[in-house]
């Protein structure tokens, strides 16, 4: 649409400077000419709502070869190109505009804007990135440059300057400004997460702060915080950041409570396990996640208890894979028989696999790790547990 755009907007042009010329030019030349680069313009316009992208090339270069000042005949032959996968050529293309003397201002941010563009899917990011920087240190309102600067940090894990730019688009359009100030706790933990893991524990802390400051309900922002209580010694700290984190999203607690039950038993309180695990059954008694963590903690101490949780947990949901595998290793403890044993624990084992990644609630794409930002469709806070075939496509 923007290239038909483009070349309606230079055929406008030449059909007013036509009309002038033939009241005002004696010289019948300029109005053949301006008639032949029309008739071009025309032609390559029709091929590009055809979808006939190299035809439509070869219109505008036999518009320009008539008259090689009309800028907007190269836009739209580098937005051809770069259509085309010919980045190299779009690249050139807008670079001859930036040579000329005569541009103004306007056009040649939208010149630094479209070399942006050609850079980024010619796979040079870090080109892109000093392009549209020029852009938006000379037009701080440039919205489409912004999100796109702040995309390519993203990608660059350059997470400090994403979250700068997203806060300046924050403060453009307030309707989105909760959705940028969401991302922007994501990006200022995600600095946290690489400073903490560096052992820049004070820097870590001044970039947690900001965060929470952001966004203090955060799944995502707690399991930093809490991570970072535990690198720095403080468990008891790092229990409380998961504990909040499990209240907001109790479909994560296999990935929570075996930091929560590692970080209880360093500190020789790993009795409260249980009592964690009731507060927040209180709360949310319908999650079969909590549930069945509650099993796998009662069974290394009471098995009969935990066997007996697990088939009211099988009553409620027969196809639950993980509590059927939960159940059967309790059985296996009880069995003396080694050959059986050694059989159904194999078995398990690959059924195990099963139900072990998590996927994006948005898309669906699915990961054997947890993740915080969707890879496929770029969704923060879109994790979910994935059971069953889904988990085991990656």
């Amino acid at each position: 649409m923007n290239l038909v755009l483009l070349l309606g907007g230079a055929l406008f042009l030449l059909l007013v400077g036509a009309l002038l010329g033939r009241y005002y030019a004696p010289d019948k030349r300029p109005l053949k000419r301006a008639a032949r680069e029309g008739q071009s313009y025309v032609r390559g316009l029709v091929e590009v709502l055809e979808g006939k992208d190299d035809a439509a090339i070869v219109e505008i270069s036999k518009a320009l070869r008539e008259n090689t000042k009309t800028v907007e005949a190269y836009f739209a032959l580098g937005a051809l190109f770069r259509n085309r996968g010919e980045h190299e050529r779009a690249v050139r293309v807008h670079q001859t505009i930036l040579v000329r003397r005569d541009i103004d201002k306007a056009t040649r941010l939208r010149v630094h804007y479209q070399l942006a563009l050609d850079f980024r899917g010619a796979g040079f990011p870090r080109r892109a990135v000093k392009a549209l920087e020029y852009v938006v240190a000379h037009d701080k309102k440039h919205r489409a440059a912004l999100i796109d600067l702040a995309e390519l940090y993203e990608r660059g894990e350059a997470w400090e300057r994403a979250a700068a730019v997203q806060l300046r688009l924050g403060k453009l359009d307030k309707t989105t400004r909760a959705e940028r100030d969401r991302q922007v706790a994501h990006l200022f933990a995600r600095r946290a997460q690489e400073l903490a893991e560096r052992d820049e524990l004070r820097a870590a802390r001044k970039m947690l702060r900001r965060a929470v400051s952001t966004d203090a309900s955060s799944i995502h922002v707690l399991h930093v915080l809490a991570d970072y209580e535990r690198r720095a010694g403080k468990l008891a700290a790092a229990v409380e950041a998961w504990e909040k984190a499990l209240d907001r999203a109790p479909d994560l607690a296999a990935f929570f409570m075996p930091r929560v039950e590692a970080a209880l038993f360093e500190i020789d309180r790993v009795d409260e396990v249980g009592a964690l695990l009731s507060r927040l059954l209180h709360r949310h008694g319908e999650s079969v996640h909590l549930r069945l963590a509650q099993a796998r903690y009662t069974a290394k101490r009471d098995p009969e208890r935990a066997l007996s949780a697990l088939m009211g947990l099988l009553d409620d949901h027969p196809n639950l894979l993980p509590a059927r595998r939960e159940a059967a290793r309790i059985m296996l403890e009880q069995d003396d028989t080694r050959a059986i044993r050694g059989a159904l624990e194999e078995l398990l084992d690959v059924l195990g696999r099963a139900d072990r990644g998590y996927r994006c609630g948005d898309c669906g794409y699915a990961e054997r790790q947890i993740f915080w930002r969707c890879e496929r469709c770029g969704s923060w806070d879109s994790v979910r547990v994935a059971w069953g075939r889904r988990a085991a496509e990656r």
